[in-house]
């Protein structure tokens, strides 16, 4: 039923059907089970208009050489892709200017050369070939095996020899890569809505509550023994990064499965502890840009949700915060925006959120609440697209890295050809037609469980056969092929310290919060059933949290200081070395850790944190002593300031 339209007097509508936003259900109509009610929208909030999108088809651009090998070409068109076929008029490079990027799977050409020539030969093409596109999907048709080894390839590069069936998972390795790479291709606006019951949507809000961080399960248990003892509500939030680094078992799957496992088990939890300890513990999803990120608590049935597009333009923000309110309205979830960055260490610091941009955010979405910059900071980074693509760049070294790494192995033989070819050793050279013979050994085929002979025995054989004078030859390659693998290693530890180089130093000092600021937005919400959000509650001092909680403010969230909190706590319990600046097992006298500080500060203290609290669900009915100690500090430092606005007080919720 379309926008606008009259269910008259005695109509009916039938189960499955949609009443939209704006039409109207007369008296004595009747809207059957199964049929979904849309509420109408605000004034001034765009509806959105679900419109029918293009198959999302990639292309597959073929050398004609490739395509007029019948063998080749029924392997390429059981694909079902977009074909492009290029030649000597339009080259492969050509064709892919004229295409948008991304919108190619691969590229495939003929292998013209073999052996250690057809190596160097493929990482010259390919490099040529994703100028455009570093996560080009490359094919080399080969009719023979053995001219190239696949396994000396580079990442999403591979060789298609007839009889070949696994071209398929090739294609679905090139997408998965580069949705984990690509926010835009994760996050195109979703469907519309499908028919079904209308889902009442929870109670809002009465008074100023405080939401906390859960950096590890255990936390959840003071938290609801704080919500029983006061009698209140109390959040507790995780974000996506937080999910992934702090609490997930294992990304086997990709991140956005692993999160939503930790989704899962978090609600189980808070459900056990809200029937046993008799709290009023809710959960919500913090600093959340991911479309599927937001269904996954959405469908874990979280209750509220932040959609995060404040790093976007103000016109991007609301575009996002719209479609992804969209997606929360099916499961009656309750949505929060942000309009203003909150940085903890970026530029914009100190960018507090503007009155009219907060007036325009507000009048063009359909939020239940709003968070703003009005001189807090955080410090903790929420850069959960950046950590995908980090565990992206890491799971394609490893995909190249195993047995004997005969990709680095290919690189090294390059890096010794171009040696010997700039001391002007030409190519008929003993020199270079021993490294060839090598390279020709090291991917021989094999009977093992490996395909071929280990790369140690390759050079312990050629050691025995080959005249003294050309010994220091072979230790030259031996030798490049290990710093080959040691430079993928030392890249991965540093993906590994971008990930977990999370929490920069905390800053013992109070923000300077903008009260004019915050009495100007919460005039903006006064009436709308809105509410105000403020994000680094651990950064505002006691004195302003209570002026906020007067001025109606909804929810406080607190992270990183209360997670010091908890860790101080423990550590009281149970003594653990936290913070050491030394490998004790690599070397006692070393003023380095054995990986970069953020990454051996997260494992040092995630160890300790796992050991320490293993068996923390049995803690219900006994906690120790330490969680009642951290108990009250939650309640002196952090709730009871907000407690100076009584629930009768607060303004009332959207209904």
């Amino acid at each position: 039923m379309s926008k606008g339209s009259t269910v008259s007097k005695g109509s009916t509508v039938s189960k499955g059907s949609t009443v939209s936003k704006g039409s109207t259900v007369s008296k004595g109509s009747t809207v059957s089970k199964g049929s979904t009610v849309i509420p109408p929208l605000p004034p001034g909030v765009r509806e959105a208009v679900a419109r029918p999108r293009r198959a999302e088809v990639q292309h597959a651009v073929v050398a004609a050489e490739v395509w007029h090998t019948p063998w080749a070409r029924a392997l390429l068109e059981r694909l079902g892709l977009r074909t492009v076929i290029a030649d000597e008029r339009l080259s492969c490079e050509r064709v892919l200017e004229t295409l948008a990027a991304q919108s190619v799977a691969f590229v495939c050409e003929e292998l013209p050369v073999s052996g250690l020539a057809a190596t160097a030969w493929a990482a010259r093409r390919t490099e040529a070939l994703r100028r455009g596109d570093p996560l080009l999907g490359v094919v080399f048709m080969v009719e023979d095996r053995r001219a190239l080894d696949p396994r000396a390839l580079g990442p999403l590069v591979r060789t298609l020899a007839p009889g070949d069936t696994d071209l398929p998972g090739f294609v679905a390795e090139v997408r998965r890569v580069r949705h984990e790479y690509h926010w835009e291709l994760r996050n195109r606006r979703p469907a519309a809505p499908p028919a079904g019951e209308a889902v009442a949507p929870p109670a809002r809000w009465s008074g100023a509550v405080p939401n906390f961080n859960v950096k590890h399960p255990s936390m959840l248990l003071p938290y609801a023994l704080l919500s029983a003892r006061t009698g209140r509500e109390v959040y507790c939030e995780i974000s996506p990064q937080e999910a992934l680094l702090f609490v997930a078992d294992s990304v086997g799957r990709g991140p956005a499965a692993a999160v939503g496992e930790v989704f899962r088990a978090l609600r189980q939890d808070v459900d056990r502890l809200n029937t046993v300890a008799g709290s009023r513990l809710r959960l919500h999803l913090d600093h959340a840009d991911d479309y599927e990120v937001i269904q996954a608590a959405c469908e874990a049935g979280f209750d509220s949700v932040m959609v995060d597009g404040s790093g976007r333009t103000l016109q991007q923000n609301v575009v996002f915060t719209n479609a992804a309110t969209e997606l929360a309205r099916r499961h009656g979830v309750l949505v929060e925006g942000e309009i203003g960055s909150i940085d903890g260490a970026g530029l914009r610091k100190w960018n507090k959120t503007t009155p009219g941009d907060f007036a325009r955010f507000v009048e063009q979405t359909d939020l239940d609440l709003v968070g703003a910059h009005i001189g807090q900071f955080h410090s903790f980074d929420y850069g959960f697209a950046a950590t995908r693509r980090a565990l992206a760049d890491v799971g394609l070294m490893d995909d190249r890295a195993t047995g004997d790494d005969l990709h680095a192995f290919a690189e090294a033989c390059a890096r010794v050809e171009r040696r010997l070819a700039d001391a002007g050793l030409p190519g008929y050279a003993a020199e270079h037609r021993l490294v060839a013979a090598l390279a020709r050994r090291a991917v021989a085929a094999g009977d093992g469980q490996e395909d071929g002979p280990r790369l140690e025995t390759v050079f312990r054989e050629a050691r025995e056969r080959v005249p003294v004078y050309q010994r220091p030859l072979i230790d030259l390659l031996e030798r490049e092929w290990l710093e080959c693998r040691l430079a993928k290693s030392r890249r991965k530890s540093e993906l590994w310290d971008e990930v977990f180089a999370t929490e920069p130093a905390r800053e013992h000092r109070y923000a300077t919060v903008d009260h004019g600021l915050v009495h100007a937005l919460t005039t903006t919400l006064a009436g709308s059933g809105r509410a105000l959000v403020v994000h680094g509650g651990s950064s505002v001092s006691r004195t302003d949290l209570a002026t906020l909680a007067a001025q109606g403010v909804a929810r406080v969230n607190f992270g990183s200081g209360v997670y010091t909190d908890y860790l101080d706590a423990l550590g009281a319990h149970l003594p653990g070395d936290l913070d050491p600046v030394a490998d004790p097992v690599a070397d006692p006298s070393a003023d380095n850790p054995p990986v970069g500080e953020g990454t051996w500060k997260h494992v040092r203290r995630m160890s300790y944190l796992a050991e320490a609290t293993r068996d923390w669900r049995s803690w219900t009915h006994a906690p120790p002593s330490f969680v009642d100690t951290f108990v009250s500090r939650l309640e002196r430092r952090y709730a009871a300031p907000l407690r100076d606005r009584t629930p009768r007080e607060a303004p009332g919720g959207r209904s």
